[in-house]
């Protein structure tokens, strides 16, 4: 494929990639990374091309670039998408892959921004968060993410909108990868001449408008969709960063055993390796503060004694032991009105406030005596009055029950 021209080599690099970047394709798979592999060999050779042929300046503007320029600024997204996709296998070689991956996004951004392709919200969104896509603040960043939403799903139905009506969408899918290469030319110059031949009752005029802001839209899609990269691709190297460091001497002669053994027939126990106490501060606690692994802080006179006392208390009841009596819990409840007394037949004997009434009234000769009795005659008198202005049947006027 070297005697391609350069926008048809890249069309040609980049089709390969489709079942990768619509996720048709595991990454874990190795025809997955050897694609990706043949596809950063190439891309790369095209951005040292670009660079060599001086194809950007610095002081161009969007309205001074070509369409074929503005088709070219896309090199530094697919290369960090590819190198966001790599898996090389190690945690050191895939921290390089991703560093790789963030140089081209940011080279990517730059180049927009240089050109004035990006609005100033969007312009703004990659230094205002200091490249990483994203906010500190959680309201800030919910908000942030809806607004990125809506602008790509607008910027997707506009694109493809446009190219289906022209016919350059593939059929597979309605992906930013297939936008991008039903925009450059195909390696195979039957198809373009086939699309010229369709579009030929169309205003060659127009259509190169038309072209040009798709080709904008696309690249404002494409910046969309590096800043979520980028975020993602942040946290990823935090968490690498922060891991302790593997010993590759030690790592390499135990898988070496490992290998050699796994044909074997091993009945023996595989316990997990003790940790030593030899081990390092940096181990447990990285630069930053932050725990990388669980441990107890000793007295700093501490000895063998102190150990195995916290090694024995290790296991304990996994239940909560009782710390009241029952009838200590019983009095509370009771105190707190969770327990009903009364019922039964001592509850059915005991005399009722009427009849308790009626017999203290009845006592003759004393002053509690007469101060029931008036109670009563009180109580009755009420009661009559009651009956008096409500008689039996009173309030059913319906003649209902």
């Amino acid at each position: 494929m070297s005697d391609l021209p350069l926008p048809q080599f890249y069309a040609h690099s980049l089709i390969p990639l489709i079942p990768i970047f619509d996720d048709s394709l595991s990454l874990s798979s190795p025809e997955a990374q050897s694609t990706l592999a043949i596809a950063l060999d190439n891309l790369y050779l095209i951005q040292r091309m670009l660079t060599s042929l001086g194809v950007f300046s610095e002081n161009e503007s969007v309205s001074e670039a070509s369409n074929g320029q503005l088709l070219f600024m896309s090199i530094g997204w697919a290369i960090g998408t590819c190198e966001e996709k790599r898996n090389p296998g190690g945690m050191l070689e895939r921290r390089e892959a991703l560093l790789k991956a963030e140089y081209a996004f940011q080279a990517f951004v730059e180049l927009l921004r240089s050109y004035g392709i990006l609005s100033p919200q969007e312009a703004s969104e990659y230094s205002a968060n200091n490249g990483a896509g994203l906010s500190n603040d959680p309201a800030k960043r919910r908000e942030a993410k809806i607004n990125q939403y809506k602008r790509e799903k607008e910027l997707r139905e506009k694109i493809n909108a446009v190219i289906s009506r022209r016919k350059q969408a593939p059929a597979y899918a309605s992906t930013p990868l297939s936008f991008l290469i039903s925009l450059l030319p195909k390696p195979n110059s039957e198809v373009s001449t086939a699309q010229s031949t369709q579009s030929g009752d169309v205003n060659e005029d127009d259509m190169a408008e038309e072209s040009r802001e798709t080709i904008i839209d696309v690249l404002r899609l494409l910046h969309s969709l590096a800043l979520s990269s980028m975020a993602s691709m942040k946290m990823e190297l935090d968490i690498l960063s922060a891991a302790p460091p593997i010993d590759p001497s030690l790592g390499i002669s135990q898988a070496d055993s490992r290998q050699g053994e796994r044909g074997e027939i091993d009945n023996t126990w595989r316990l997990d390796q003790l940790p030593t106490s030899l081990t390092r501060s940096s181990d447990l606690i990285s630069s930053k503060g932050k725990v990388l692994r669980p441990f107890t802080i000793l007295p700093s006179d501490s000895g063998v004694a102190q150990r195995e006392k916290l090694k024995a208390g290790v296991f304990k009841q996994s239940w909560r032991l009782p710390t009241m009596t029952i009838d200590e819990y019983l009095d509370i409840e009771r105190q707190r009105g969770n327990i009903i007394t009364g019922g039964g037949q001592a509850s059915y004997d005991k005399p009722t406030d009427s009849e308790l009434l009626e017999l203290d009234s009845e006592m003759d000769g004393t002053r509690h005596a007469e101060k029931q009795a008036e109670h009563k005659r009180e109580k009755d008198e009420k009661w009559a009055q009651y009956t008096d202005d409500n008689p039996k049947g009173y309030g059913n006027t319906t003649n209902k029950g």
